[in-house]
């Protein structure tokens, strides 16, 4: 049967500059602005021919063009009212999207909506983007943009936290926007560490200092119900970030994998991420993707997913993810 044309549309938080285009791909900008909010409509359009060749070959092929087709923006106070409603819906939690560096807007839009739509998380995902420039060569511009952002992602989070009611929101960050999520988290916890403010916090290849992360994980641990941390080490995006930092990263594995009591440590080197870089594959390896749906939908621990196996490192247990045979 030929693939139709679909939408999705993701409700957004920014922290971008408004431009002065209409036009929905150069609506927000990369430098720091004000909160904005709005709904992002992604369409995905067929690329004929493609579907088979796609399917069949181990490396990802685009069998469909992805574009932003159409920006609404809302009030912030409609986005908080809708969310108050949102356990009335009884479809699971809200869904943080947190994205990573050289992300532009339109990117971040067109990630999120291949996220939602992989996972089934229609009508639960938020989209929080944070100025990132969409340029390789600003990774430092992007680690300072981060940290500006900080402070308003630790309002937002504990904002939707309070309108959702506890533990009705999960946060799902991938890369450098793990590490804004850590931040936020530590943030909170520092001003309120009994206070439970996550379900799920799962953080996909961080490109975060392991050292730093343990360092911050005691005071994290009693604001979250679960971390999950997804590791490779074929990841050369963070192989690179380890070589401008000096030390190694959270979401690398091999010898600089990293387990920590209290945290479900998912590696994922065994499997084929179906991109070069290795950094991507929540969005495009389907190991991951239903390991990440039965995590979100279910709430199953990692001992009991059925893609995982046990693993031993320094007396600790982690979850290898299985080879396709």
């Amino acid at each position: 049967m030929e693939r139709q044309a679909t939408s999705i549309a993701v409700p957004y938080v920014t922290l971008r500059n408004r431009t002065k285009s209409s036009r929905p791909s150069d609506y927000f900008g990369g430098s720091r602005g004000q909160l904005h909010t709005g709904i992002c409509t992604v369409s995905f359009s067929p690329i004929w021919g493609l579907d088979e060749i796609a399917g069949s070959v181990p490396f990802y092929i685009p069998d469909e063009a992805i574009e932003l087709t159409d920006l609404q923006e809302i009030e912030l106070d409609k986005l908080y009212s809708e969310i108050a409603q949102f356990p009335n819906k009884n479809i699971g939690n809200i869904v943080i999207y947190i994205h990573g560096y050289n992300i532009d807007f339109e990117k971040s839009c067109r990630r999120s909506a291949l996220f939602q739509r992989a996972l089934g998380l229609h009508d639960r995902l938020l989209l929080f983007s944070w100025p990132a420039e969409g340029n390789m060569l600003k990774y430092t511009w992007d680690e300072a943009d981060l940290v500006w952002s900080v402070p308003h992602l630790a309002q937002f989070i504990e904002e939707v936290g309070k309108r959702a009611g506890n533990c009705k929101v999960d946060v799902v960050a991938h890369s450098l926007g793990a590490r804004g999520a850590l931040q936020a988290l530590a943030r909170l916890a520092y001003n309120k560490p009994a206070k439970t403010i996550l379900n799920e916090l799962v953080l996909i290849a961080p490109d975060i200092d392991s050292e730093i992360f343990s360092q911050e994980l005691p005071v994290i641990k009693s604001s979250v119900n679960r971390i999950t941390v997804y590791v490779s080490e074929n990841d050369s995006a963070l192989r690179l970030s380890q070589e401008v930092h000096g030390y190694p990263r959270l979401g690398q594995a091999g010898g600089d994998l990293n387990i920590l009591e209290g945290v479900e440590t998912i590696d994922i080197s065994d499997i084929n991420t179906r991109r070069i870089s290795g950094h991507l594959y929540h969005l495009f390896s389907p190991q991951v993707i239903e390991d990440l749906t039965q995590l979100l939908h279910t709430g199953e621990a990692a001992s009991r997913r059925t893609l995982l196996k046990e693993a031993i490192h320094n007396d600790l247990p982690y979850w290898r993810m299985k080879a396709v045979e």
